[in-house]
Formats: structure tokens, C-alpha cells, sequence
């Protein structure tokens, strides 16, 4: 797998979930930025049997463990996710360098002990690092692409996440599911 580069110096202007509104109008896209719970299991919900979650890269170095997924049906992304834990985290929980082909939030689930902080959120455009790898990973070159951020506390060891929402989700790559002859899709 390929590695991850360091994280961005760029400034960004993080936003509060409440002022989400203000800022982006789509309700479909806001209801998939603001998702409470596990968005791999929003997503599992919509995709049904053409849901992929892909490990993209991998890799320790600079002090810290960098895990990138992605999420979405099996031909289309819908959400580009890195994971980065602390040398200190991952001393104290080494399982959560090992998670595989699982996604960190049912990792977390499963283990329990966990709290997440309040989701910031951020416009940022192609030319920021996180969205041109997000970009690579398959999605379109959109001007500027959501991104949220929170970070999760597990027995005190700390964790970040960048979850960056492609053009695609909810929409892109469902031609599969709609066309397969079984009862009731959910809606994404």
C-alpha cells in the first residue's frame, strides 16, 4: 500500500455542526455530513451488496500510524476517511494498527471505552493535501469538497479522523442496486 503524506499547514475556517446550514444548502449532501452514528454503517445501508470499504493506504511514520479508506459502492466512492493515532495511542491499543478490511468506528464499537468530540467541518479545496489524495482515490475534480473532522478518545489515548464527502455519495454507483430484483432498497 501506499503511504500517506503529512498533514496539510494549510489554514482552513472550521465550522460547528450548527453553522453547517450556513454554509452548504444541499440537504441531502448536509444530512450525510451531519450522520450521528457510524457513516460505514449509513453507507452499508444504502449500498447493500455493491457496498466496498477499502483500506487505500497504510503506513507509521513522523510519530504516528496513517490509515486511509475508503467508502462507497463497489464502483463508485462515496467518502474518503483518514484515521491518524498517535505512536502513544497505538502503544497502549497496538490492535488498532491491525484493523484489516474493518472500519476504525466498528474497531472502536466493538472494543468499547470510546467518546468522540463534536464534528468541525471545512470547504476545502483541490489544492489542500487531504483532498487531492482523497481525489486519487477515485472521486472527480470537484472545485472544493466537504470535509469533517473529530477526534475519538479511547481510555484517555486520543485519535483523529478526516472524513472528506465526495460528489458522489448517496447517488453515484447505485445503478447495480436499482436494477436487482430485490423488494425494497433503503434510501440513502
Amino acid at each position: 500500500m501506499s503511504g500517506i503524506a503529512a498533514t496539510s499547514t494549510t489554514p482552513a475556517l472550521w465550522l460547528p455542526a450548527e453553522a453547517l446550514g450556513c454554509y452548504e444548502g444541499d440537504v441531502q449532501l448536509r444530512s450525510w455530513l451531519t450522520t450521528p452514528g457510524l457513516l460505514t454503517e449509513r453507507v452499508r445501508a444504502a449500498t447493500g451488496a455493491a457496498f466496498r470499504l477499502e483500506v487505500f493506504a497504510e503506513d507509521a511514520r513522523h510519530g504516528e500510524h496513517r490509515r486511509a479508506i475508503v467508502l462507497g459502492t463497489r464502483t463508485a466512492p462515496w467518502i474518503y476517511a483518514e484515521t491518524t493515532i498517535p505512536d502513544e495511542t497505538l502503544a497502549r491499543h497496538p490492535w488498532l494498527g491491525r484493523m484489516g478490511e474493518v472500519s476504525l468506528g466498528e474497531t472502536l464499537a466493538a472494543h468499547g471505552g470510546v467518546t468522540r468530540s463534536g464534528f468541525a467541518y471545512a470547504r476545502l479545496t483541490a489544492d489542500v493535501p487531504l483532498v487531492a489524495r482523497a481525489r486519487a482515490c477515485g472521486g472527480d475534480a470537484a472545485a472544493a469538497l466537504w470535509v469533517r473532522r473529530s477526534e475519538f478518545s479511547l481510555q484517555g489515548a486520543l485519535l483523529t479522523v478526516q472524513e472528506v464527502f465526495l460528489p458522489g455519495i448517496g447517488r453515484a454507483g447505485l445503478e447495480a442496486v436499482a436494477a436487482a430484483p430485490t423488494g425494497a432498497r433503503p434510501v440513502p
